[in-house]
C-alpha cells in the first residue's frame, strides 16, 4: 500500500505543477502538458528450461509532465517478471534543461550504461537482455534504475553525447555505505546507427560487507537496411566475482512487410573465490537465440523466439558440471501513447 500511496502522491504533484504553470501563463488546457504512455507484454513460455505457462512479463506506465519549457517530470510504475505481481516505482525524476547544450536529471533514474541496459524492453528485439547486463548474474540483476544526479551534454555535430553521474549504486535502495557510484557515458547517434562506451565504479552493500560494483562496456549498432548488426561487451566486478560477457546480433528486415528475423549469440563468464577455503570457481554461459518479430500495427507486436543455452561450472578441487536447456516463447506486446 505504501508504494501505491507514494506513486499516487508523486503523480498528483506532477499534475498540480502542470496546473500551476498553466494558470500562470493563462493557458486553459493544462492537461496538454501531462501525457501518459507505456506498454505491456504477455508471454507463453515452453521448453526444457521452463514449465509451460502464460506469464505477464512487462508492464510500464509512464506519466510525463512538461511543467514548463525547461522542466520535465517523469513517473514510471512497473511490473516486471514472471513471478508474483509486484508494482514498483521504477522512475521518479526531474529533467531540467540548463541551456541549449546541458541538461541535469535528478531522482530515481535509469542507467545510461551501454545500450541494452539503457533502452527499454519495448524497443529491444530479443525477448530478454543479454545475461551479462540483466538476470541473476548480470550487472543490473535488480533493475537499471538508481538514485542520484546525472549531468548530460547533448551530441553536437561529431562530438558524442556525454553523461556524467553520481548515484547510490544500490539499485533503487537507500545507500548502505559511505561510497557513491560514479559513471561516465559517451554515445554517438548517426543515420546509420549508434555506438558508444560506458564506465562505472562504486561499492555495493553495507560498509562491513561491501563489495566492488564496477564495469566498463562498449557497443555498436547498425540499423537494418535491410541487414542490421548489433554487438556489445561488458567487463567488471559484482558481488565479489569477476564478470565479463558479450553478444553479437544480426537482423534482417523484410522490405515488403513489417517483420524482422533475428539471431543472437552471447557468452558470459564468472570467476569467483571459493568460500570457505582457497581456490576459484568458474561459471560459463553461452546461448543462441533466434526468432521473428512481426509488427501488426503501430501498437501491437508479436515475437516468436527459440533459445538453446548451456551452463558449465568448474571449481578448484570440485567436480565440473554442464547443463543444457532449450526453450521457446511467444510474446504479444501492446504499447500506447
Amino acid at each position: 500500500m505504501s508504494r501505491w500511496v507514494l506513486c499516487m502522491a508523486v503523480a498528483v504533484v506532477l499534475c498540480a505543477m502542470g496546473i500551476a504553470y498553466a494558470q500562470q501563463t493563462g493557458q486553459t488546457s493544462w492537461y496538454d502538458r501531462i501525457s501518459i504512455n507505456g506498454y505491456a507484454s504477455t508471454r507463453y513460455d515452453t521448453g526444457e528450461a521452463l514449465q509451460d505457462g502464460f506469464n505477464f512479463r512487462h508492464l510500464y506506465l509512464n506519466v510525463v509532465g512538461n511543467v514548463n519549457d525547461r522542466t520535465m517530470g517523469v513517473i514510471t510504475l512497473s511490473r516486471v517478471g514472471p513471478g508474483d505481481p509486484n508494482i514498483d516505482l521504477y522512475i521518479a525524476m526531474v529533467d531540467y534543461r540548463i541551456n541549449d547544450e546541458w541538461n541535469v536529471q535528478l531522482g530515481q533514474v535509469p542507467t545510461w550504461f551501454g545500450l541494452e541496459a539503457w533502452e527499454g524492453s519495448s524497443v529491444r528485439i530479443p525477448l530478454e537482455r543479454a545475461l551479462i547486463l540483466e538476470g541473476g548474474p548480470g550487472f543490473y540483476y535488480q533493475g537499471a534504475s538508481d538514485r542520484g544526479v546525472w549531468l548530460r551534454r547533448k551530441q553536437i555535430e561529431n562530438t558524442p553525447m556525454i553523461v556524467l553521474g553520481v548515484c547510490n549504486g544500490e539499485y533503487r535502495a537507500r545507500d548502505q555505505n559511505t561510497n557513491k557510484t560514479i559513471s561516465a557515458d559517451v554515445k554517438w547517434n548517426y543515420d546509420w546507427g549508434q555506438c558508444g562506451a560506458s564506465w562505472m565504479d562504486g561499492k555495493l552493500g553495507p560498509d562491513a560487507t561491501e563489495t566492488p560494483r564496477e564495469a566498463v562496456g562498449a557497443y555498436v549498432r547498425l540499423f537494418p537496411q535491410p541487414w542490421g548488426l548489433q554487438a556489445e561487451w561488458a567487463d567488471g566486478k559484482l558481488l565479489g566475482a569477476e564478470r565479463d560477457g558479450y553478444y553479437v546480433q544480426g537482423t534482417y528486415a523484410f522490405p515488403d512487410h513489417p517483420g524482422k528475423l533475428f539471431a543472437r549469440w552471447e557468452e558470459m563468464s564468472i570467476e569467483a573465490p571459493l568460500s570457505p577455503g582457497p581456490g576459484t570457481s568458474f561459471s560459463d554461459y553461452e546461448a543462441l537465440h533466434f526468432g521473428y518479430e512481426y509488427q501488426l500495427d503501430e501498437s501491437n507486436e508479436i515475437t516468436v523466439q527459440w533459445s538453446d543455452a548451456e551452463w558449465s561450472y568448474s571449481g578448484t578441487g570440485q567436480t565440473s558440471s554442464t547443463s543444457d536447456a532449450g526453450y521457446g516463447a511467444v510474446q504479444w506486446q501492446y504499447s500506447f501513447k
